[in-house]
């Protein structure tokens, strides 16, 4: 739903409900974003553990990932 930016009349409690209105609209277009960007991923085994993952990206798990995460950092 997009909400018209346009100053409206009305008292402050209204312009009030169309500002708190306005930011939620923003806040919840941006998870949405970034919801979008989360990989999909795969079931498989993991190549850092060995042990087999209903979700692996980049063919790790979530807890490989974290674990080598400084190591992906340096470029290693």
């Amino acid at each position: 739903m997009e909400i018209d930016r346009e100053p409206h009349s009305g008292d402050e409690a209204d312009r009030a409900t169309y500002f708190i209105e306005s930011v939620i609209d923003d806040h919840v277009k941006e998870a949405m974003r970034r919801a979008a960007e989360i990989p999909i991923g795969e079931s498989g085994e993991c190549d850092g553990c060995g042990e087999h993952f209903m979700r692996l990206v980049d063919g790790m798990c979530g807890r490989c990932r974290d674990k080598f995460a400084r190591y992906y950092a340096k470029g290693f």
